[in-house]
């Protein structure tokens, strides 16, 4: 395994480059890698450095690591690239946001809805040319994308590129929590009888210990796209089907514990995972202000001030770790985006199940398009990573992930090429516009919005 060269492009990623770097640092599969740490932002970068060299020092991790600002010095023979970057990110979203509600739209904005077309383009601004640069420096290295949203991406680079790419996510947790706090009796978790999910970190920490009881006692089979899956079985670990025992469990709840995903489960007899407030990102229910029904299912915007703070709360914990003045033992159990199990099953040839990957639709999702990007359990080795067939989703189901499917790839046509029409055809056929000219409308707004963020569009 020595040798083995790992780049990580936004190493100091505020959502995933502090969990990245413990879980490649700590797995014993990449002892001896050589890890290279790009940022653009260069104070950001050297603490980050500095910790990785602490973390190197005190676990023992035998990593070669360097960092550069540059990526193109840090491309040439790599084995594995981790992409994590953002564009103003919580700037940009709180101007998607207000400017939707201007028409009567009111959505999160980050991988759904109209926003979520311009969120797509603005991050394609950027990763277009580091997939060209990978085409030239380390065309057979593989992309593993943590960038949102995260199947749009991995479309551009399947589409526009030669490098091969899975998408990562995270969401499959919320399931894990839910189903987790609904069955907590059956199972025997430890969940407060009144829990609700908010953006806060005591939210956070009750979920973090519903999720960690949940995944030791049950299996979830998920499939569908990214933020839109949909639970297919449900199992203890000795195989006992709970399926039916969830389902009844979740219609039981109090009415107020996650509204929306409990409709859903009444009209289409299947459990999606994301949660109300990603779900709501693909769906027509909820967008309407004069309807009201955001407030009527309580959906919960995303912080946007809490997502800044933290950030800061984040920097400062990586400078003092790596001075040495705060402990990194924290590190040594957090949870990370799984990464480190994907490079290292694939570097120990281990057959690792992964529970949920974004990849190409190579007849994994039997009703739903070939080729499309879809988020299916897959196994892994050294050839790579093979996504798991999971037959039909349910039919209704299906459809409503088609026109996501479609949605999609017409933002990536437009937000890799600066195509205009492509755009205002994704708008038209997003199922939260509900005037036609709103779609051309909305498109001239958010280009104008964003016209510094959208180089591909000056032509």
């Amino acid at each position: 395994m020595n040798g083995k060269k790992i780049v990580v492009i936004g190493a100091g990623s505020a959502s995933f480059g502090l969990s990245t770097l413990a879980g490649l640092m700590r797995n014993a599969d990449l002892r001896g890698c050589e890890l290279s740490l790009v940022d653009i932002d260069r104070p950001g970068l050297e603490a980050i450095h500095k910790l990785a060299v602490r973390l190197n020092d005190t676990w023992g991790s035998d990593m070669t690591i360097s960092a550069f600002d540059d990526r193109k010095k840090a491309l040439p023979n790599a084995n594995f690239v981790i992409l994590s970057i953002a564009v103003d990110r919580e700037n940009r979203w709180r101007i998607d946001y207000e400017l939707a509600k201007e028409y009567g739209i009111m959505h999160y904005a980050e991988n759904g809805g109209p926003a979520a077309l311009f969120h797509t383009a603005r991050n394609l601004a950027q990763v277009m040319p580091i997939l060209r640069d990978m085409e030239a420096l380390c065309p057979e290295a593989r992309l593993l994308n943590f960038t949102n949203p995260v199947p749009r991406i991995a479309r551009a680079a399947r589409q526009y590129s030669r490098i091969s790419t899975v998408g990562i996510c995270h969401q499959l947790g919320f399931g894990y929590m839910m189903a987790g706090y609904v069955l907590a009796k059956d199972l025997g978790i430890d969940a407060p009888r009144d829990y609700r999910f908010v953006w806060t970190d005591e939210s956070s920490r009750i979920e973090r210990s519903i999720i960690d009881q949940a995944v030791r006692k049950i299996d979830i089979t998920a499939a569908g796209i990214n933020h839109f899956t949909w639970m297919l079985s449900v199992r203890t670990k000795d195989g006992e089907d709970l399926y039916p025992l969830l389902k009844q469990r979740f219609l039981e709840a109090p009415a107020d514990f996650e509204p929306l995903t409990q409709e859903m489960i009444r009209i289409f007899d299947c459990v999606p995972v994301p949660g109300d407030c990603h779900m709501c990102e693909y769906l027509p229910y909820t967008h309407n202000m004069h309807r009201d029904t955001w407030a009527k299912y309580n959906i919960q915007m995303y912080d946007l001030d809490r997502g800044s703070r933290n950030r800061e709360k984040l920097w400062d914990s990586i400078h003092r770790m790596g001075d040495g003045s705060l402990p990194v033992v924290s590190l040594e159990s957090a949870r990370t985006e799984r990464a480190e199990l994907i490079i290292g099953a694939m570097l120990a040839n281990s057959h690792a199940y992964e529970p949920a990957v974004n990849v190409p639709n190579l007849g994994y999702i039997s009703n739903l398009p070939h080729d499309s990007i879809v988020e299916v359990p897959a196994m892994i080795d050294a050839d790579g990573i093979k996504g798991i067939g999971v037959g039909n989703l349910p039919e209704p189901v299906a459809e409503l992930c088609r026109r996501q499917i479609v949605i999609a790839e017409l933002s990536v046509k437009a937000g890799v090429e600066g195509d205009r029409r492509a755009a205002i055809e994704a708008l038209a056929i997003d199922p939260m516009i509900d005037d036609p000219a709103l779609a051309t409308v909305l498109c001239d707004r958010y280009l104008k919005a964003h016209r510094d963020f959208l180089p591909q569009f000056d032509k």
